[in-house]
């Protein structure tokens, strides 16, 4: 992977503007879709557990793809605004 900036004294400057226009597109396309299918995975969850399904295999492996999406999306916080 090829860096399109360059990091010194703490702020960036950018080698090829447009190349790094589409990354960061990209970058926030997949936030965006990664947030959804968080949204979608919580919800899901929601009503597994009202109809008291929380032993199941589905809400387990619901519940381990809940946390690797925070996970992913904590790095994205880690390193955003």
């Amino acid at each position: 992977m090829t860096r399109l900036t360059v990091r010194e004294n703490g702020s960036y400057t950018v080698c090829d503007a447009d190349a790094a226009i589409q990354k960061l597109g990209r970058l926030e396309d997949m936030q965006q879709a990664l947030q959804a299918e968080y949204d979608r995975t919580v919800a899901e969850l929601a009503r597994l557990s009202a109809a008291g399904k929380t032993k199941t295999v589905t809400y387990r492996q619901l519940f381990a793809n809940k946390l690797n999406l925070m996970n992913l999306l904590d790095r994205f916080a880690l390193y955003g605004e």
